[in-house]
């Protein structure tokens, strides 16, 4: 599929960002593949949409840049983009970080970023990003001094300075500020919408939903709502258009869409740790051994009904590759046992699938091999 616009957007908004986005996921996907994207990010407050956009893109031809908008601890904004699998992790590393300072107002303290920058690109943030703010306050000697301390610890070519034109107040003076300040410190410029809809009729819809989280009325929040219908998924001509004084400020949106390579619907291979098994076993044949020798001591035989059921349960286990995981499960059960054993609740001579710690929900409990190594407390 040939995909001919020459701009792609890098910031954008879904109903995960909960109380910002105002468009489904699909809603901006279809949007981007009318306006020609190759390939677009998803930028919410969180990771919740990821996995859907990724999934979604794919079905459209467009290719997914996985990212995040990041709030820092006094209140400005930075929006990260994964470029490969080291960087996803360390997005969701931040994330986690962030959400342990208050998980409905995530905030995240900077000294935690220099750990977590390999494999990511930072965008400086929109009206209120991390640079945009030391402007407004008439810090730009800070805002240089934050940029070169950056340099320091991202990768080489992994931090542009963001410009936005959604014709809210001061964004002129800001944009000129913005590209003095690149400039001087010699980096890329990358132009965003900062998009929280895919269409401009949501704008309204996002009004009411910043209303319903901040449980105020519209009128209470006008100084802080987005007032205009400006952002929204934009072609590359309007962006030409909004920034045709600095042209290499959409370039570097496809050079940024270049250099990320990381699908989360495909490329993250995750895998469990390997569990501890004796020399003689491997997982799955460890695994068996457990179920059989269970099975034998609680119904006193195999008989072909277990044998038949085991087998089934055993091929499904083995055809997902999850004996690792039922086996990690077990040694927190076994844990769990023995502090019920300590604190004279669970008798030791008593075998696991007798008394097991585990509790048995959803379809956990149609499982013979669960019951049997202690994970779930019912017999199927």
């Amino acid at each position: 599929m040939q995909f001919n616009s020459k701009y792609v957007e890098l910031h954008s908004h879904s109903f995960y960002s909960f109380g910002e986005g105002a468009s489904h996921i699909d809603e901006l996907l279809n949007r981007a593949y009318e306006l020609d994207y190759p390939a677009m990010a998803l930028t919410d407050y969180n990771m919740c949409g990821a996995l859907e956009f990724s999934r979604q893109s794919n079905h459209f031809g467009i290719k997914p840049i996985t990212g995040a908008e990041i709030i820092l601890e006094d209140d400005s904004h930075i929006v990260l983009l994964a470029k490969n699998r080291t960087g996803y992790s360390n997005i969701s590393q931040l994330l986690t970080l962030a959400n342990g300072f208050d998980r409905r107002e995530p905030r995240l303290d900077p000294k935690h970023i220099p750990q977590y920058t390999s494999g990511t690109i930072l965008l400086t943030g929109s009206q209120n990003g991390l640079i945009s703010n030391a402007i407004k306050d008439n810090k730009i000697e800070k805002a240089k001094s934050i940029l070169k301390e950056f340099r320091e610890y991202f990768e080489d070519n992994s931090i542009y300075i963001e410009l936005n034109r959604n014709f809210m107040h001061g964004d002129s003076s800001r944009i000129n500020s913005l590209i003095s300040i690149a400039s001087d410190v010699n980096l890329p410029l990358v132009a965003t919408n900062n998009a929280h809809y895919h269409i401009s009729s949501r704008y309204k819809l996002q009004n009411v939903l910043a209303s319903i989280r901040s449980n105020e009325s519209l009128d209470n929040l006008a100084h802080i709502l987005k007032i205009n219908s400006e952002f929204y998924l934009k072609s590359e001509l309007q962006m030409q258009s909004l920034f045709k004084s600095v042209p290499n400020a959409l370039t570097n949106t496809l050079r940024i869409s270049n250099a990320c390579n990381f699908n989360l619907s495909s490329d993250l291979g995750y895998e469990l740790p390997s569990p501890n098994v004796p020399d003689e076993f491997t997982p799955f044949s460890y695994l068996k051994y457990l179920c059989y020798e269970a099975a034998q001591r609680r119904y006193g035989e195999v008989s072909n009904s277990v044998d038949n059921r085991l087998k089934e349960e055993l091929r499904l286990i083995k055809k997902h590759n999850l004996a690792g995981f039922m086996l990690l499960y077990r040694e927190i059960v076994l844990i769990a046992r023995e502090i019920s054993i300590e604190m004279g609740k669970s008798d030791l001579e008593e075998p696991i699938e007798i008394r097991s710690p585990g509790r048995g929900r959803g379809s956990s409990v149609a499982m013979l091999t669960g019951y049997l190594i202690g994970i779930s407390h019912v017999d199927p």
